[in-house]
């Protein structure tokens, strides 16, 4: 069973006590021109439920396989340059070269991420005021930032 488009295999997952499949996540995958298959959707599923917070290859092999998916960690490290790819997450690197990915926000959406780089911990702020005011001040520096997301590091 590799193809989760039908509504009975959406009540199926659900009843096994998986993370619900949404739609607008099937959607996603579907605009990106990805099928949505087994190990896209549950890593998918997996980096929703943690955000903000982002997570490592191991850590989503691991919670998946906790939740009772088996995918091997070549699986889940191809699924995650795909969507990446696709412009469905978003890849930083960790202070110790470690990639962690996320879930990529909705486009037009003002939000400004913390994060510290001595720990790794992240805060999200949903603020357009200070998304505006971050902006605004990166095009007085000569820089067009639009359209990407906003990191304000310390630490």
């Amino acid at each position: 069973m590799n193809h989760l488009d039908s509504q009975a295999t959406r009540l199926a997952l659900d009843a096994a006590g998986h993370a619900a499949v949404h739609d607008d996540m099937l959607d996603r995958l579907r605009t990106a021109r990805r099928r949505p298959t087994v190990a896209r959707v549950r890593v998918l599923q997996l980096l929703h439920a943690c955000a903000p917070r982002s997570l490592c290859a191991a850590e989503v092999m691991g919670r998946a396989g906790q939740g009772g998916a088996r995918i091997s960690i070549g699986t889940v490290y191809r699924v995650l340059h795909e969507l990446e790819s696709r412009g469905l997450l978003l890849r930083e690197w960790h202070a110790g070269g470690k990639a962690l990915y996320r879930p990529k926000p909705p486009e037009g959406e003002a939000r400004v991420r913390l994060r510290c780089r001595r720990t790794g911990r992240t805060a999200v702020l949903a603020d357009a005021d200070l998304h505006a005011r971050l902006l605004a001040a990166a095009r007085r520096a000569g820089w067009n930032l639009a359209g990407q997301e906003l990191v304000v590091e310390a630490g």
